[in-house]
């Protein structure tokens, strides 16, 4: 077996330490962010240095997360204990898939969203949104978000849009500080085509945080559940995660 070690700036030692373990159970192993043409990644850092990760890779390998971040909704162990959760991890190699959504803009891909964004601070873009060819939103915001369930406890979270099953197969679209009374966020059916026109000036597509995009007035995006999934070792207490993380920014 091969594996990648991807590291946070500032997280080598712990990735040459999991180099060495690596190494000591008969696994080759390279730090570095090329991950192709090999059997799983572990990522040292957080939530942000897996997202990162994963705007490289369309079919991605399983990913086993050691967490140096915040977070860590998406990791599997931290510095002190991965020795034994990522040796268990691999004994049993068991792997979940978390749902990626895509857009036909330069073909941007995400696994928590791909936000629409103001390219201009302090002045509304206007949305047309539809599912399945009916209108079912206009509105005026600093943005517009395309979320996963796993995404809806990110930027959508912070947004007001609900907490999703991330084993559901859905999407979430919340707007961004609309400029309308009694909005509501849509939790659409992941078989349902969504689309949006973006209608009185540029913005920006961000994919996760890292890809960007730029969109003109009068484009008509479309977006949909990815047929490339993120693969993961399975984390048995994801739920606990989402709770124990809710909590903690109360």
């Amino acid at each position: 077996m091969k594996c990648a070690v991807v590291c946070k700036p500032g997280s080598e030692k712990i990735g040459r330490e999991v180099v060495c373990f690596l190494e000591e159970i008969g696994i080759k192993a390279d730090i570095g962010d090329y991950c192709t043409n090999c059997d799983f990644i572990v990522t040292v850092g957080g939530d942000g240095t897996i997202l990162r990760t994963l705007q490289n890779l369309k079919d991605c390998p399983p990913i086993f997360g050691i967490n140096t971040g915040k977070v860590g909704l998406l990791t599997h162990a931290t510095p002190e204990n991965f020795r034994d959760k990522l040796k268990i991890a691999l004994s049993k190699m068991e792997i979940e898939e978390l749902m990626r959504v895509e857009s036909n803009i330069d073909e941007i891909i995400a696994l928590n969203e791909i936000a629409l964004l103001t390219s201009m601070p302090a002045r509304l873009v206007e949305f047309s949104i539809f599912v399945n060819d009916v209108e079912i939103e206009d509105l005026r915001s600093d943005g517009l978000l395309i979320s996963t369930p796993i995404g809806s406890t990110a930027y959508a979270l912070s947004t007001g849009g609900p907490v999703i099953d991330p084993n559901m197969e859905c999407l979430l679209i919340v707007p961004v500080a609309p400029f309308k009374l009694g909005w509501k966020p849509w939790v659409i059916s992941d078989i349902r085509k969504i689309e949006v026109e973006v209608k009185s000036r540029d913005c920006l597509a961000i994919a996760d945080g890292h890809k960007t995009v730029n969109v003109r007035a009068g484009e008509v995006l479309t977006f949909k559940k990815s047929k490339y999934p993120a693969k993961f070792f399975k984390i048995e207490n994801r739920i606990s995660k989402i709770i124990e993380m809710l909590r903690s920014i109360k």
